[in-house]
């Protein structure tokens, strides 16, 4: 439902154009609906990660890399 977020803060926006009296509803709304636009954006799961073991992990020093040709 967070992707419908943006519809509170317009219907209530059109409301209070139309009705002046609604206006502190609007803003409320407004800060309502950011607050928990950002909440979800600091609180959404950044996809599964996997731990790294010990054996998985790749270290530069572990690599064999040839030097840059042109040093």
């Amino acid at each position: 439902m967070m992707h419908l977020l943006w519809v509170i803060p317009l219907v209530t926006g059109l409301a209070a154009m139309w009705f002046g009296r609604l206006q502190s509803l609007a803003l409320l709304a407004f800060l309502v609906c950011g607050l928990l636009g950002l909440v979800h954006l600091v609180r959404r799961p950044r996809g599964i990660s996997t731990p790294v073991t010990g054996q998985e992990r790749d270290t530069r020093a572990e690599r064999d890399v040839p030097p840059h040709p042109g040093w």
